[in-house]
């Protein structure tokens, strides 16, 4: 049975990898109406042109010539700034959230992930303050710093990926995504910022999960998207700095040194920045003494960057890695296995090098070793060393 092109997947490929329609067509030498009819289906590329595609997009021909055997659902994704972000940066974020979202219903199938709480329980709470110590209380987080608020929201349920996107102007991403009636909130962020900067906008986009529910932040204009914005920021700002605990922390100190924050920010692993905002959000200092500590920063050239953001380590994901470890040690399924299942059960092609991003592994996980003319043996060191000590 002769196999049919998939002009939708070919737009998703060209998408995913920020292409335009003309610019793929000087690629394939032929003209963006022969592209634009290869994506509605009204056309098909010859066999030549399908090669290439390989080569052009990175994804295997078998890509283009199936379709999704799953239901996929998105409530939108929430970008920390759709403001200023283009959309040629935002579509590949997209593509890239629903990959993660396949790749953890197939690894859901073997592993057991934390349980993502139900976030109907805090939408009777109206307080934000109030809303994220109930998170914290749930979580028995206490009052405590967060050391890695990644290792925090995997132990939530949350799927956590680093994108290899890096945009300036996108610093984290996340949505909840069904995929056969099973559901999955996805935070995305990418290699460009710092530690600090990671803590608060992971923070942020938890507060989407718990604040915006049954909100797709695409239908909105730009002053509701600016507010929910805002709910978002004041949820990490409290979630990361809790009232009483950074309260103490601060009021032992001189509140109107910069000192004091520069020292602080080793202990709540937030952005002085941040914690001089979440100062006087909890009146612990007014306006004028808020625009003063800024001036201080900018005074000792402390802004951008902040002191620590360049030595201090930034943390990776790993339940999707230790996940895929987990299946090979444990002989659950070879590497090589694992993409030719993912084709068989949801249709879905990738090469190894883009399924090794969405899991955080190597890639060489997933060749097969059988195929390779080198095979190894072990010398019988065993019998050798008995008998020497026979």
């Amino acid at each position: 049975m002769k196999k049919i092109f998939n002009g939708k997947r070919l737009k998703e490929a060209r998408l995913y990898n920020k292409m335009t329609i003309t610019s793929l067509a000087e690629r394939l030498e032929i003209t963006k109406q022969s592209v634009s009819k290869y994506e509605t289906g009204k056309t098909a590329p010859n066999f030549e042109n399908s090669l290439q595609l390989y080569d052009i997009l990175g994804y295997p021909r078998e890509f283009f010539y199936t379709h999704d055997s799953f239901e996929y659902e998105t409530e939108g994704t929430f970008f920390r700034s759709r403001l200023t972000s283009t959309l040629k940066s935002k579509q590949p974020a997209e593509i890239s959230i629903k990959y993660t979202v396949i790749v953890r219903d197939f690894l859901s199938q073997y592993i057991e992930f934390p349980k993502l709480k139900n976030r109907e329980e805090y939408s009777d709470i109206n307080d934000i303050e109030l809303v994220s110590k109930k998170v914290r209380q749930d979580m028995v987080l206490n009052e405590n710093p967060i050391l890695d608020i990644i290792e925090t929201a995997e132990l939530m349920g949350f799927s956590v990926i680093n994108s290899e996107y890096n945009e300036e102007k996108i610093d984290a991403f996340s949505s909840m995504n069904k995929i056969n009636d099973n559901e999955y909130f996805v935070i995305t962020t990418g290699e460009s910022s710092s530690f600090y900067r990671r803590q608060f906008s992971i923070a942020h986009e938890i507060g989407h999960w718990v604040l915006h529910q049954d909100l797709n932040p695409q239908e909105l204009d730009k002053e509701e998207y600016r507010e929910m914005e805002t709910q978002a920021n004041k949820f990490a700002s409290c979630f990361l700095l809790p009232e009483n605990a950074f309260r103490k922390s601060l009021i032992r100190n001189d509140v109107n040194n910069i000192e004091t924050y520069y020292n602080l920010k080793k202990v709540w692993n937030v952005s002085m920045a941040a914690m001089i905002k979440r100062a006087y959000d909890l009146n612990i200092i007014n306006i004028e003494q808020q625009t003063k500590l800024y001036k201080q920063m900018n005074y000792r050239g402390w802004r951008n960057p902040e002191p620590f953001d360049l030595e201090k380590k930034r943390t990776i994901p790993v339940s999707f890695k230790q996940s895929i470890h987990l299946l090979i040690d444990e002989n659950v399924l070879q590497g090589h296995e694992i993409p030719v299942k993912l084709a068989e059960e949801y249709n879905l092609y990738l090469t190894n090098t883009m399924l090794a991003r969405v899991c955080g592994v190597n890639e060489a996980l997933f060749k097969n070793n059988n195929e390779s003319q080198v095979v190894m043996k072990l010398k019988d060191f065993r019998s050798r060393k008995n008998n020497e000590i026979g």
